[in-house]
């Protein structure tokens, strides 16, 4: 009875004991369609992504990595958990948001965007379904750990377990081995013994043709195909490996603040924070006879500095707000302590993104707008709504809406970045504030420096009549018609490769606006560029 009762209890056991562990193995049964697939998806970023990731072809390549995660999961005999299948539909419609629009600036958000989800999903598949979008901060980067291990191993250790694995080379090995052999056999004959006499006989070269090897070009594609296999490898490894789940609560960490270290923190960052927004409030009202007398500076001297660094103030007391909360020592009344003192800060740091911004409309005042000073200013923005959810998240004991709100928020705003397209509110800024501002001209070169979704108002504005209010000087306007008609006339490689097969791969919405649009007015274009490059070589 006695060995019967240690047997049912031992038994009884084992289920906690397999979930105070993490099983990070990915099933021998797994290993070879995971190899399958990723050598499949490295063929198809070769064929799809070697000409670049600004066209449908990403959105193609990541919508394929999608549907190959769900079917590996699938044949885990597992089911894809709602919120992977919601990040995997966000990698797919922002990685289609490339082709749309041609800003920079965008693009690189977006390309981050896609990485970003497709990470997200692998993170939720791993779990089997942990909604990361309710974790703590903390929570969701130890999740993201495992992951991230196996995308960085790649796909060697799954090529060694499915080629040389106990049992490997019985099935299609052992029946593929001896094709490939003889393919090689054959190969390696044609191309000594086949160059040989194709040298010594022009008759039998003109009958025998045999291909150029090109080395280089080999190289290249075998290079893009083992990128593509490593990385999606990875990703369906870390999304497979049998694992328990990370605890929804991390370990208790290294070291811990007290009473005297959250208050000396907070309340250093409060005075300091005070007394900045005062010194704020009495430039921002005191007019520049104010700043010439504090500082020797006229408002537009005084516009050019503060900006960004009040954006990098904001940038890190978020991190560090957060920091210190999640290093609390276990304790209410630090709880307490901690609210009551972080609140004036949160209200301080507001303040200060209202200086920034205000701050920044002197600063587009006197020297026009930017796509920088755009995006810091939208960066601004979205770090005022992280403020805002921090406080109705992090301070009322609600850690786990944070995480969601502030990923929900970014993505939102690059959507709205997809909309609205920032190199057209550049532009149309610096027309209206040419037309508005005497003695402002307008910096038309820089206009047509922008994507191609602003190339119509770079053209009109290079057509504008000169005047001095409203017009550019010539070496600028000459400047601007030249960067137009190199970057988007019909002759160049941008034009041309609309027309070229396969074309479709890098097609891009705001580059095409822009070719058709310089090629409507590539006459205009050309003779103010023939007018004001000769008058501007004069000057």
């Amino acid at each position: 009875m006695s060995d019967h009762t240690a047997r049912l209890s031992d038994t009884r056991l084992r289920p906690a004991q397999r979930t105070s562990r993490a099983i990070t193995t990915l099933p021998l049964g797994l290993a070879r369609p995971v190899l399958i697939n990723a050598m499949v998806l490295g063929l198809a970023g070769d064929l799809l992504l070697r000409a670049g990731l600004d066209g449908p072809a990403f959105a193609i390549w990541i919508a394929l990595v999608a549907l190959a995660l769900v079917s590996l999961v699938w044949r885990a005999q597992r089911n894809v958990p709602a919120e992977s299948q919601w990040w995997l539909a966000v990698a797919v419609l922002f990685a289609a948001a490339m082709s749309w629009r041609d800003s920079d600036d965008v693009q690189v958000l977006n390309a981050l965007a896609v990485i970003g989800s497709i990470a997200l999903a692998v993170v939720t598949l791993s779990q089997g379904g942990t909604d990361v979008l309710t974790a703590r901060l903390r929570d969701t980067v130890i999740s993201a750990i495992g992951p991230a291990l196996a995308v960085m191993r790649g796909i060697v250790p799954l090529a060694v377990r499915g080629l040389f694995a106990p049992g490997a080379r019985d099935g299609w090995m052992a029946t593929a081995r001896p094709a490939v052999r003889a393919t090689l056999i054959a190969g390696v004959l044609l191309a000594v013994f086949g160059s040989l006499l194709a040298s010594a006989d022009p008759i039998f070269a003109s009958i025998v043709s045999l291909p150029a090897i090109e080395l280089d070009t080999i190289a290249s594609h075998v290079l893009l195909v083992g990128f593509f296999a490593w990385l999606t490898g990875g990703l369906a490894t870390g999304a497979l490996e049998e694992s328990d789940g990370l605890p929804r609560r991390a370990g208790a960490p290294p070291f811990s603040l007290g009473m005297v270290d959250i208050t000396t923190a907070l309340a250093t960052l409060g005075v300091l924070f005070a007394t900045f927004v005062l010194v704020q409030i009495g430039a921002m009202f005191g007019g520049e006879a104010f700043l010439r007398a504090r500082t020797g500076l006229t408002a537009a001297e005084y516009a050019r500095r503060g900006f960004f660094e009040m954006t990098w103030v904001v940038v890190l007391v978020l991190p560090l707000l957060l920091a210190t909360r999640a290093l609390l020592a276990p304790g209410q009344a630090l709880v307490r302590r901690y609210t009551v003192l972080a609140v004036p800060v949160v209200l301080l740091l507001a303040a200060i993104i209202v200086s920034a911004a205000m701050r920044m409309k002197l600063y587009v005042h006197f020297y026009g707008f930017t796509l920088d000073r755009l995006n810091t200013l939208v960066f601004m923005g979205w770090l005022a709504v992280v403020l805002v959810l921090f406080a109705a998240t992090v301070l009322r004991g609600r850690e786990g809406h944070f995480v969601a709100g502030a990923m929900l928020s970014a993505l939102a705003v690059l959507a709205a970045l997809n909309v609205v397209v920032p190199d057209r509110i550049v532009a149309r800024e610096n027309l209206a504030r040419s037309s508005s501002v005497v003695g402002r001209p307008m910096d038309v070169a820089y206009l047509a420096s922008l994507g191609g979704e602003a190339a119509d108002l770079a053209v009109a504005g290079v057509l504008r009549r000169p005047d001095t209010a409203l017009g550019a000087d010539a070496e600028n306007r000459c400047t601007a018609a030249r960067t137009l008609l190199r970057r988007w006339g019909a002759a160049t490689s941008r034009a041309a490769g609309f027309g070229e097969d396969g074309a479709w791969r890098t097609w891009n919405a705001g580059e095409r606006h822009a070719t058709k649009f310089v090629a409507a007015n590539a006459v205009a274009l050309r003779s103010v560029a023939h007018e004001t490059c000769a008058k501007a070589s004069t000057l």
